[in-house]
């Protein structure tokens, strides 16, 4: 047992330890802009806080120039800037690092694909070797913000929720973090610092601080609100 009683830490993925968020929203609003469009923020933001997925406003970009395009075309551009974009957020690598030196076991749970965490964890170099756990969509699973996926991690784990922290960036995740009854770091990126993150504590930046001060916090906090 580690930092403040808790073994191992859950990570979400895009937005996360990828910014994905940010390098999807970036390529649309340079697809909107090249049609001489304006893409509708407030609409993408909804889609983010429910979780739906990715967002793909082809209905409302054909319906602003007045024609249908070719999304064939425009969607493989639109995959190719969105990946030339895709970073590791900063402080993702350094965090992972800093649990195994705490002896904390790390996994990721999340709502993509387990193709998609494939390509990103190797084309970004984060690799698989981080992780003693990888959850991915699964279709017996209901998806964030459901804690189907907090329930399944802490399952394999073989671990009680007051074992581990989660590490979220949108509020779908929060809610299941929050639903599973695991404590919760939010994390907020470009995109999702416009949106309400109810989670135990909030943080700027991974790795703004020490990992075993931010457990201790997040655990505090915690327990303070389970008690009320």
């Amino acid at each position: 047992m580690s930092a403040a009683g808790v073994a191992a830490l859950l990570f979400d993925f895009d937005g996360l330890l990828v910014d994905s968020e940010t390098a999807g929203l970036r390529s649309w609003q340079e697809l909107y802009e090249e049609h001489g469009c304006e893409l509708d923020l407030g609409f993408w933001l909804a889609e983010v806080a429910a979780g739906r997925g990715p967002c793909m406003p082809k209905d409302q970009l054909e319906a602003a120039v007045g024609e249908r395009l070719d999304w064939e075309v425009l969607e493989a551009r639109l995959q190719v800037r969105r990946d030339e974009l895709l970073v590791v957020r900063p402080g993702a690598a350094e965090v992972l690092a800093e649990a195994r030196q705490l002896g904390l076991t790390s996994a990721i749970v999340s709502n993509a694909p387990d193709w998609w965490l494939d390509r990103q964890l190797a084309r970004t170099g984060l690799g698989r070797h981080w992780f003693s756990v990888i959850l991915s969509k699964d279709p017996l699973r209901q998806s964030k913000p459901a804690p189907d996926v907090y329930v399944a991690a802490l399952d394999a784990l073989r671990l009680d929720a007051s074992r581990a922290v989660a590490f979220e960036d949108s509020p779908a995740g929060i809610a299941a973090a929050n639903a599973a009854g695991i404590a919760c770091v939010a994390v907020p990126n470009e995109v999702t610092v416009h949106l309400p993150l109810p989670a135990t504590m909030i943080i700027p930046a991974l790795g703004c601080e020490p990992l075993a001060d931010v457990l201790d916090r997040v655990i505090r906090a915690h327990q303070r609100l389970s008690t009320q």
